[in-house]
């Protein structure tokens, strides 16, 4: 699996990183955000980690490509974080786990998605 993180200043790829369909956004270090020039935004959100502790971690905005595809990603930013891929980039991405192979299937065609429904109500 090739991932890449893209920001406003540059682009660096993740190996070894982990999908984690228990967490809903990607993890990261915040240098690693700084580094790549990812937007911060102005607020700190508590999260909780697996094992119950909460921790304040830093909000970010960047792009993530995986095998090819890229989208906007939220990124949780905070001291000592392990390096996850959460639902949120996959669903951007238009991705999911098969547990049978271990690997990454599409679940729509390649490219940023935007959907809506337009409702008629009747008179």
């Amino acid at each position: 699996m090739n991932v890449t993180l893209r920001g406003e200043t540059g682009t660096r790829p993740l190996t070894g990183i982990l999908v984690d369909t228990g967490a809903t956004y990607t993890a990261l270090p915040p240098a690693l955000l700084e580094q790549v020039g990812a937007f911060k935004a102005s607020f700190i959100m508590d999260v909780e980690l697996a094992d119950g502790r909460k921790v304040p971690a830093s909000v970010y905005y960047a792009a993530i490509a995986i095998d090819g595809r890229e989208g906007p990603a939220i990124v949780l930013a905070f001291e000592g974080a392990k390096e996850v891929i959460g639902v949120q980039t996959l669903e951007s991405l238009g991705l999911k786990p098969n547990p049978d192979t271990g690997k990454l299937e599409p679940t729509r065609p390649k490219g940023v998605a935007y959907f809506y429904l337009l409702c008629r109500q009747k008179p």
